[in-house]
């Protein structure tokens, strides 16, 4: 989201410049923490090393036999650069395909991710798309009765599929307690302290295969090739940070509900999702150490929806990240000072 937002503001300026106007910029709001709970450290320019690891899975399930199939990518390890500078928060990440794990059994995953985050005075947007191709049946021993243990996993190369999404998060007790200063580390928790959150979220997500993704053993309906499903939801939690001296553990549980509408497609013709409440849980969890000039930690963000279909078929999505980093603050240039303060 900050690099869109950063290269709306490149356009901006360009046409600006080719019709001769003045357009101003809107300035960004300053935040006005409790001082007793909360450092502010966005005057100094962090610099960070991070070691993300995406991961991305989906189960088809008939919910009377228990019937399922499980794809999971191939997990990639990305290695990257970034740093935080006022407002602005931007890491820069590759996921070369060595990182990936064997490939003769787990088959080969492509992936492209694109995440960002804007946090406002009291609340968060947060923005995210995704694209993997390749997947393998991780649940191999269940659904083929010849396979063993140890041999290549099935893999559906042709299996792709493509998600975007939106989460906007209200924290409750923002001036104790900021997500910014928490997932961002532009300040410093002083305190324990912990807030009520409410999310609002839009997710939508697309898979296509040349072929259904289930066996012939499965109804036409389960017979899926590909779908289409945009999900609205409202979910509603708590989070918590445990601090001592410039060490903290940090968690959070959000559940709530969404309602799905889209079009799937199977042997049995199209066919839409039933317009019903479905369940949606976000994780949150890091632990680390933060002072002043260091900070080092890892977290891990996990999504995961259940969405009901016709004919006793459910159908979950699960993803999230696991990231490592390690940062040090310094002083930022007189020039990025500048640039910064214009914007």
């Amino acid at each position: 989201m900050k690099v869109l937002f950063l290269i709306c503001i490149a356009t901006t300026s360009f046409f600006a410049s080719a019709q001769n106007k003045k357009i101003s910029i809107p300035k960004i709001e300053t935040y006005q923490y409790d001082t007793n709970y909360i450092e502010n450290y966005n005057s100094k320019l962090a610099l960070r090393f991070v070691l993300p690891k995406r991961f991305d899975q989906f189960t088809l399930k008939n919910t009377l036999t228990n019937d399922k199939y499980v794809y999971k990518a191939n997990e990639h390890y990305g290695i990257g650069l970034g740093f935080t500078y006022k407002w602005l928060a931007i890491d820069l990440t590759l996921n070369p395909s060595f990182t990936q794990r064997d490939t003769d059994i787990f088959g080969e995953t492509k992936e492209f991710n694109l995440k960002g985050s804007v946090y406002l005075k009291r609340h968060v947007i947060d923005g995210y798309l995704r694209y993997y191709k390749g997947y393998y049946v991780s649940n191999a021993e269940e659904v083929i009765p010849d396979w063993e243990s140890g041999t290549p996993y099935p893999l559906r190369s042709d299996l792709s599929t493509f998600s975007w999404g939106f989460n906007y998060t209200i924290p409750f007790n923002w001036k104790k307690y900021s997500p910014r200063v928490i997932f961002i580390l532009d300040g410093k928790l002083k305190k324990s302290a912990g807030s009520f959150m409410a999310v609002s979220s839009l997710y939508f997500y697309h898979s296509r295969a040349d072929s259904s993704i289930v066996d012939n053993s499965f109804s036409p309906e389960a017979q899926i090739n590909s779908f289409n499903v945009l999900m609205l939801g409202q979910l509603f939690g708590y989070s918590y940070t445990f601090v001592y001296k410039n060490f903290y553990a940090s968690a959070s549980i959000l559940p709530g509900i969404t309602y799905a509408v889209g079009t799937i497609y199977s042997e049995a013709g199209t066919y839409s999702p039933r317009f019903i409440a479905n369940f949606k849980m976000m994780v949150r969890a890091g632990i680390g150490y933060n002072s002043e000039r260091w900070y080092t930690g890892a977290y891990l963000i996990a999504d995961n929806n259940q969405i009901a279909l016709p004919n006793d078929l459910a159908l979950s999505n699960g993803i999230g990240e696991f990231r490592v980093f390690v940062g040090y603050r310094i002083k930022a240039p007189k020039v990025m000072d500048d640039v910064m303060n214009k914007l």
